[in-house]
């Protein structure tokens, strides 16, 4: 799949090296001090053996996983491993209250049994290629946003059609890199029928839940099973029963020998999001415009949602999913704020600052460059602080709120793709993981929230906020009742006899929706943005300290991390039970002590069969740490991590599969924006563990078998 690229790419490379130890690097261009590094720590790989674009290497063996996640292929029959979390919407959509796959995990005992997921992708890397000159050379002059949105979305259909090849999957996307600076094309193969083939119980795979989110110690066995197929030609095809297990070009090997403090680990993944190079006022703006606004209104909305979810074990199964994927980021939010507080790091961005500015004072090209970037950056976040604020709350509150009138938004948006299906298979699909009692609770709760909060008023829709006082005298409860009482989106039997949407152009629901996209058009069309002075402020300090190599901030292209394993040697911000708190692994007995000293606490319960293995202690010796004599969990490295890492392979100076990365820690929650090497930590569980929940737990041997294990 990598011959038609090489004519293409022969004179493309990527000079984008390492900056000390943290960062996510542009895997097969690393430079020469950041590889001596690598083998300074212990990589003993090669870089070809890392990448190469003419024959097998680890990176053919890294998947992106549906646009969210990481993963690892680990059999020569597309065998995937990511996390449970990663694979949760799968296995809640597979659940039921009769095959309760959330609680009492899943295995397929032959492939017939591994379950398909619609809409799942994985995305295999092949090459990134700088495409900077060819976007930027023939950019229009002094053109305003609008145009150069234009111009480079135009310029990358034109890049992304030279490397497409439809029939065997392969496609493009430009990415831009240093906030528009630098532009790439990264090269993908994509392949649609992914399969379910085993997962721990949800109190294995989410042991812990809330309250050990972030957290240090762990022992979350954070994984989920995948596989890939294909064609009988091996190439890329839609889900069918002739479609046979995917043959890759590579497979990553797993290693049960174990590691110490001070060996090797890297992490090959997909990163998502970060921006580390943001000014202190875009900071300042992070925390109280963004942060902030998500904490509060998604405890809003998780309040109702966990009161549902407690009610019966369908409503627990329909939801589960949803509040998953809002509690990650609510407690994020949290977090990040705390840290950048804690670190004080706005006062670090301000010092440095104001080494720009004395830079951009004394220098006659820097100052007719750069004169005036960081007032610019000043005014425009003070002069749009409550736009952004309502924005955000706004996209909170009724773009993420409610699924009936999300689903319409969406739909009026032109967001909503039907395919060959009809329109009552679509609403089918779209109200099976939605109670409208729950969904009505949701969308008053918020209403009122935002009503009473939002900074700016005038971002109220007019015509909900009309219906409310004018016919309903102020009550928000009222119009609520009102409006699903007489609406047709609040039933999906009479609205799967429609031939459409459009034949509910007078229902009230759509009227909302129309009211709430009109809205949002108006709200979005008032920020004003400063990523043009940020990207020039990016560019004043790798300009500044140009003895210095900088990283790029991550967007969800293929990376490499580097790091160590190593404890935590300050006071953790633990949860529970501290005896492991700066230990390197923890072990069955923490988990333990987790669910006999909270009892009560939810995200401890452990269901009787999960509960008797565990105290049984009736582990595979070969999954027992030999140091130690215990059966390994969840570990600790210094590899850089953030949204999108999750499933990621952590591997050894051999490149051999030891892990699979989950989480950060709370004392670096700041990491999105500021990275801490002493902070820092990467939390993985422990392959052995994985290995173990699936051959002593789930006797899924033929899966163990599967795997090339040394």
């Amino acid at each position: 799949m990598k011959k038609f690229f090489l004519s293409f790419v022969a004179a493309s490379c990527i000079c984008l090296s390492a900056l000390a130890d943290e960062g996510m690097w542009v895997i097969g261009n690393i430079s020469q001090r950041t590889d001596s590094v690598l083998r300074s720590l212990g990589l003993e790989l090669t870089p070809e053996e890392l990448y190469s674009s003419e024959k097998p290497s680890l990176n053919d063996a890294i998947i992106q996983l549906g646009g969210f996640c990481s993963g690892s292929i680990v059999s020569d029959q597309g065998l995937l491993f990511t996390n449970h979390h990663c694979g949760y919407d799968a296995i809640q959509t597979h659940s039921s209250v009769k095959h309760d796959y959330l609680k009492n995990g899943f295995f397929a005992k032959t492939l017939k049994d591994e379950l398909p997921n619609e809409d799942l992708y994985v995305l295999f890397h092949i090459k990134t290629i700088d495409v900077t000159d060819r976007i930027l050379s023939h950019m229009p002059k002094n053109a305003d946003a609008a145009t150069e949105v234009q111009y480079l979305d135009s310029v990358s259909r034109s890049i992304c059609d030279m490397v497409t090849v439809e029939k065997e999957g392969i496609y493009g996307e430009i990415n831009s890199f240093y906030k528009g600076s630098k532009f790439f094309l990264s090269v993908y193969q994509r392949y649609d029928d992914v399969r379910l083939v085993a997962a721990p119980p949800q109190c294995l795979g989410k042991y812990g839940g809330d309250t050990d989110n972030w957290m240090w110690p762990r022992q979350t066995c954070d994984f989920s099973v995948f596989r890939v197929y294909a064609g009988p030609d091996n190439l890329p095809a839609k889900y069918s029963e002739h479609n046979v297990p995917l043959k890759p070009i590579k497979y990553a090997k797993i290693s049960t020998q174990g590691y110490k403090a001070g060996d090797y680990s890297m992490t090959l993944g997909y990163p998502g999001s970060t921006d580390r190079y943001l000014s202190s006022y875009g900071i300042y703006t992070t925390m109280h415009c963004t942060n902030d606004v998500r904490y509060q209104v998604r405890t809003v909305k998780l309040d109702v949602m966990k009161e549902a979810m407690r009610s019966s074990d369908k409503l627990r199964i329909m939801y589960a999913s949803k509040q998953a994927s809002s509690s990650n980021y609510w407690k994020f939010s949290l977090g990040q704020n705390q840290a950048l507080e804690n670190l004080k790091v706005i006062d670090e961005k301000r010092a440095l600052e104001a080494k720009v500015q004395a830079w951009i004072d004394a220098d006659t090209v820097a100052h007719a460059r750069y004169v005036g970037v960081l007032d610019s950056i000043k005014v425009i976040n003070e002069r749009n602080f409550d736009i952004y604020k309502t924005y955000n709350m706004f996209v909170e509150s009724f773009i993420q709120g409610s699924d009936i009138l999300q689903s319409l938004v969406y739909y009026c948006f032109g967001r909503v793709d039907f395919g060959n299906k009809t329109f009552a298979e679509v609403v089918e699909e779209t109200y099976k993981d939605i109670d409208v009692p729950t969904d009505k609770a949701i969308f008053a709760a918020l209403l009122k929230n935002y009503i009473e909060k939002v900074p700016l008023k005038q971002f109220i829709p007019s015509v909900i906020q009309h219906n409310i006082n004018e016919l309903h005298g102020g009550n928000v409860d009222a119009y609520v009742d009102q409006l699903y009482a007489n609406s047709v989106f609040a039933d999906a039997e009479k609205l799967k006899t429609l031939r459409g949407i459009e034949d509910a152009a007078d229902d009230p629901m759509y009227e909302a929706a129309i009211d709430v996209l009109t809205t949002f058009m108006q709200a979005n069309a008032a920020r004003e943005g400063a990523a043009k002075y940020e990207r020039l402020l990016g560019e004043a300090i790798r300009e500044m300290n140009h003895d210095k190599e900088y990283y790029p901030d991550a967007n969800f292209t293929m990376r490499l991390s580097y790091g160590i394993c190593e404890p935590i040697h300050f006071a953790p911000g633990t949860t529970g039970l501290k005896e492991e708190a700066t230990n390197l692994v923890t072990t069955p007995q923490s988990f333990l002590n987790k669910h006999d000293k909270e009892p009560d606490n939810m995200d401890y319960e452990l269901i009787d069969p999960v509960y008797k293995w565990m105290k049984s202690g009736k582990f595979s010796p070969q999954y027992i740490d030999k140091a130690t004599g215990k059966l390994p969990l969840c570990f600790l490295t210094t590899n850089d991590i953030t949204g999108g890492n999750s499933g990621s392979g952590m591997y050894d100076g051999k490149g051999r599969m030891i892990g699979l990365a989950f989480d950060g820690n709370w004392e670096a929650m700041s990491g999105d924006l500021k990275f801490d090497a002493d902070l820092q930590r990467c939390i993985g569980v422990d392959i052995r563990w994985v290995l173990s929940v699936l051959d002593d737990y789930l006797g899924a041997k033929r899966l163990i078998k599967e795997l090339d294990i040394e």
